[in-house]
């Protein structure tokens, strides 16, 4: 259907940054984001790209903690302790990039 009727209303300039923020977190205008929460849709929040990247890492480090699990299971001591190694180093390398 379209949308043919306007709603205005005034709001202060720090209500406009909330709003403004808000709308951006969500991945919406704020045009959508205003109708979205008046009509009480359940928003949804958008990941960043560094958010997305983090959940990328955490994949990955899930996935070597299996791997070093399947190594125990199989009784290579020597696989359990390059696995272990090997997944120190990578999460090193990420947590030495917040300092």
């Amino acid at each position: 259907m379209k949308r043919i009727k306007k709603i205005e209303f005034r709001v202060t300039h720090t209500e406009y940054l909330i709003i403004q923020n808000k709308a951006l977190k969500s991945g919406t205008t704020i045009s959508e984001f205003l109708r979205n929460t008046a009509m009480g849709y359940q928003l949804s929040y958008k990941l960043t790209e560094d958010e997305i990247l983090v959940y990328k890492h955490l994949n990955q480090y899930a996935d070597y903690f299996r791997r070093i699990g399947n190594l125990f299971k199989l009784g290579d001591t020597t696989g359990v302790k390059e696995a272990c190694v090997e997944t120190t180093k990578l999460i090193q390398t990420h947590l030495n990039k917040l300092k």
